[in-house]
């Protein structure tokens, strides 16, 4: 049985906090403190959201009893045309699993994908809430139009802002060429998306959040 301090044993072998090992499980921190503290239940749904963040993330459980990581997994996929974008995002939310968590995007023009999305992009939008993601999102400097909230958006300076956009997310790594011909290569390894995701966090430090008073949010739905 995977008791309270193996997990507690797979998080210190990743290298994360507390806060991080919610953060990727979509669970409060003071769930995660209560399961490492042995409070939590051994097949409640904190205990399974945690058991499943860290299988993502390579952590086996070995027989002595004990961690360890698994071998380096290195997939790659090419995406092509225009459904590749929305095979991107059913990646998404198939890596993230049923408790959600985040997805980290960068050098977003929101205006390219309404124009070439808009109608998928409401049935998107609504799904990352039903199933609990959560993206931060990384627009250029003056850039004010934005899809959500203005508070999933920080604007960077031009000078880092990426013109191709990438997203990170779980163990994985996509990059969006609109091309022609338009393609996202899906790369699947915790290495390559955890460099990204810092380099993501670093930008996102720089960045400035948006003024709700100076945005304009799309209207995705028509009147009735």
């Amino acid at each position: 049985m995977i008791t309270f301090y193996h997990i507690k044993a797979a998080r210190a072998l990743l290298g994360w906090t507390q806060r991080d090992l919610a953060t990727h499980s979509g669970v409060a921190l003071a769930s995660v403190a209560n399961l490492e503290q042995g409070k939590g239940k051994a097949k409640g749904k904190i205990y399974e959201a945690v058991l499943a963040t860290l299988d993502r993330e390579g952590i086996e459980f070995t027989p002595e009893p004990g961690v360890r990581l698994r071998r380096e997994k290195f997939q790659f996929r090419l995406l092509e045309g225009r459904e590749s974008v929305l095979e991107l995002w059913d990646d998404v939310f198939a890596a993230l699993g049923p408790t959600g968590g985040e997805v980290l995007i960068s050098g977003i023009d929101e205006r390219v994908w309404l124009k070439n999305y808009k109608t998928e992009m409401p049935f998107f939008i609504k799904r990352q809430f039903a199933f609990n993601v959560k993206p931060r999102i990384l627009i250029a400097e003056g850039d004010t139009f934005v899809l959500v909230g203005p508070e999933v958006y920080r604007a960077v300076p031009r000078v880092v802002f990426h013109q191709v956009p990438f997203y990170v997310y779980a163990d994985r790594f996509a990059i969006v060429n609109w091309g022609p011909p338009q393609r996202i290569l899906l790369v699947q390894n915790a290495l390559i998306a955890e460099t990204f995701r810092r380099q993501f966090e670093v930008n996102y430090a720089m960045g400035r959040p948006l003024d709700p008073k100076n945005v304009v949010i799309a209207r995705l739905e028509k009147k009735r």
